[in-house]
């Protein structure tokens, strides 16, 4: 099954349940493919090199596994998206700390060694911190997820549009006699998908704090 198919599943089973099951490697390829582009963004903008970053993903999927079998989700106590957070932020500390052990790497700050409590204090190289980071790469990743399922259930045309106007930033006269249609297709047209994305983004958002895959 292809990411596309399983983020268009009107499921409401909980990924993080299948993934109690260290044996159900499509469940493990599905939360991998779902969030390792968002764990491998931040840890870039946290300022490792894409080695560093790559091995950030991979300690931060391994962490899941081993930490997984005491999350419980809780309104109260905070969402899947903030435990997944705290054991990213966790494994990128943990590798300023050993670039900070290495001559090569003597002008990271001890700032940057920072980050166990809510203050994070992990700032990204491009002036912003490590939760502010997260949250913004979170927003896109839910975002990249609608726009991929609400492209598979679409009219093929009516999402052309979008990804012209929007996604391109076309004017809507190029849009217009590029594909044939009319000033007010195009902005019909742009709508209903930019609604639907908007729908898509809000349901994402909401399943995935509590770790259930959509």
């Amino acid at each position: 099954m292809s990411l596309t198919e399983e983020l268009s599943l009107q499921t409401r089973q909980s990924l993080l349940t299948r993934l109690r099951d260290y044996e159900d490697r499509e469940s493990w390829q599905t939360f991998f493919d779902l969030y390792w582009r968002l764990l491998y963004n931040v840890a870039r903008r946290a300022g490792l090199d894409d080695v560093d970053a790559q091995d950030v993903v991979q300690d931060t999927v391994m962490a899941v596994a081993r930490e997984l079998p005491q999350f419980r989700y809780d309104r109260e106590r905070g969402s899947f998206k903030q435990w997944l957070f705290r054991i990213l932020r966790r494994r990128v500390s943990d590798h300023f700390r050993k670039l900070y052990r290495q001559p090569a790497h003597a002008g990271i700050s001890p700032e940057m060694l920072e980050g166990t409590g809510d203050a994070d204090a992990i700032v990204m190289r491009d002036g912003v911190n490590l939760s502010d980071a997260w949250d913004q790469e979170w927003e896109r990743s839910v975002l990249d997820a609608a726009i991929a399922q609400v492209r598979a259930q679409a009219n093929p045309k009516h999402f052309q549009v979008f990804d012209y106007c929007v996604l391109k930033e076309w004017p809507v006269a190029k849009v217009a006699s590029t594909l044939g249609m009319n000033a007010a297709q195009v902005y019909l047209a742009r709508h209903r998908v930019s609604q639907a994305v908007k729908r898509a983004a809000r349901r994402i958002e909401g399943e995935r704090s509590k770790g259930r895959v959509v």
